[in-house]
């Protein structure tokens, strides 16, 4: 008795026949053409080292098997390690000319900055500006908080702003 046919899938007809479907397939999943693409050539690379099937049939059902794990595979992948960023003209533009480790680090230095003056601060300055600032409160209610005027709330304001604008001010000279 002799052994089955096998269809092999570096047969050019079976592939050019193949990743059309594998495409639509994956453009409908993505919605990006050049993803859809590479997924498809990625199942088809990948299907090459497989060659023992007995007719085109089973190639196929085996194919699209692989481009439906193939797609199970990357969402994992997307969800593990979250949406990809891209850096293009509009992200270089919106960041500037420095690389993004670079912006971590002059942000975290002035973030240090930031954190030397409010420690600078009086107590009740540091107090008026977290309330009216970062708590949005309005003066009046600071004032009636505090037990001090307006006028007081306003010139704590006022003094914690200046020395927040001179510590920025200190950290961009070189």
């Amino acid at each position: 008795m002799t052994a089955p046919a096998t269809v092999a899938l570096d047969n050019p007809m079976l592939a050019a026949e193949m990743r059309p479907a594998l495409v639509k397939y994956f453009r409908r999943k993505t919605g990006n053409a050049a993803e859809a693409e590479d997924l498809a050539q990625d199942v088809l690379v990948r299907a090459l080292g497989h060659a023992d099937w007995t007719s085109s049939e089973q190639a196929k059902g085996y194919i699209f098997r692989a481009a439906v794990n193939r797609w199970h595979d990357h969402l994992r992948r997307r969800r593990a390690h979250g949406t990809p960023v891209s850096f293009d003209a509009a992200t270089e533009r919106e960041w500037g000319v420095e690389s993004p480790p670079e912006r971590v680090l002059v942000a975290r230095e002035e973030l240090h900055r930031v954190a030397q003056v409010l420690d600078s601060l009086s107590e009740r300055t540091r107090t008026v500006l977290m309330l009216i600032r970062f708590e949005q409160m309005k003066a009046a209610t600071v004032a009636d908080m505090l037990g001090i005027s307006v006028s007081a709330v306003n010139k704590h304001l006022a003094s914690a702003l200046a020395a927040l604008s001179v510590g920025r001010d200190r950290g961009d000279r070189p």
